[in-house]
Formats: structure tokens, C-alpha cells, sequence
């Protein structure tokens, strides 16, 4: 099987000032009603990863202290079979003019290309007492409440 992603936006991390995902002109459209929301799903190709050897890492050590040696779906490893990665951003601004969703944070770099855009949707997104590993229990959250709590 075979198939092919779509480069619809991307990450821009200009230096002292907001990031933001500007949005490919021909999938602006895609970004009618975003502004209800607070938060986003992306969805975003990790770059400096799509090679032979990222893609054959299977196991790899999370980066917190303490941490096992973890298979890549259980670590947010960036070599990994396939190199997607996902975040969830909280949405600041939007420029419908210049095609630009400015947002909080994310860890992908300048001018990664972002493949898809979701709602964050707390009823659906949010898992109540969930379980990490020991090593990923002291993890301080971006975010301690929601908006709708």
C-alpha cells in the first residue's frame, strides 16, 4: 500500500516574534470556523527524521531522567517508522489575510511542513486518570484546566 500526505501549511518560528502555521492559500477554506476553538490538533511532519535509519528506530530512551528504553509507540521519539509528530496548541490569534494561525507553542521546528489541522475537542481529546510511567509522573502540564471545567 501506498499513499500520499499533503503538505497543507507550515510552522513559522521567526525569531522574537509569534509562531504561527501559515496556511497553503488553497486550503485557507479548511480553517473556516477554527476560530471558535482554543486549542488545535496538528498534525506535522518531523523534519531531519525522513531517512533510512530514523525510520528503522524502533526502541529509543524518552528523555526524562530515569527514563527505560521504550519502544518508539510508547516514546514520542522523532525517529520513528514514520515521522509524524502531534501537537496540541492553544490558538492566539488569526490572520485570515496573511493565511496565519498564531499559536502558544510546539516543539516541531522553523518551516516544518504541517499535513493536517484538528479541533481539540475536551470531551473527546481529554482522558481522565490516565497512566504514564514513572518517569513521566512528575511532567509539569501546560495546562491545568479547561476552559469548560
Amino acid at each position: 500500500m501506498s499513499f500520499c500526505a499533503s503538505t497543507v501549511g507550515y510552522i513559522r518560528k521567526p525569531e522574537d516574534a509569534p509562531i504561527f502555521i501559515e496556511i497553503e492559500p488553497e486550503y485557507w477554506k479548511a480553517t473556516l470556523q477554527v476560530n471558535q476553538f482554543s486549542h488545535i490538533i496538528v498534525l506535522w511532519w518531523i523534519t531531519g527524521h525522513d531517512n533510512p535509519s530514523s525510520r528503522a528506530n524502533l526502541a529509543d530512551y524518552p528523555p526524562q531522567e530515569n527514563a527505560e528504553l521504550s519502544g518508539v509507540f510508547a516514546s514520542r521519539s522523532p525517529a520513528r517508522p514514520t515521522p509524524i509528530g502531534l501537537s496540541i496548541v492553544a490558538i492566539e490569534k488569526i490572520d485570515e489575510t496573511a493565511h496565519r494561525i498564531y499559536i502558544d507553542q510546539i516543539d516541531a521546528r522553523d518551516e516544518t511542513p504541517v499535513v493536517d489541522i484538528k479541533p481539540y475537542m475536551p470531551f473527546s481529546d481529554k482522558v481522565d486518570k490516565a497512566k504514564v510511567p514513572k518517569w513521566f509522573q512528575d511532567n509539569i502540564s501546560r495546562y491545568t484546566s479547561s476552559p469548560l471545567e
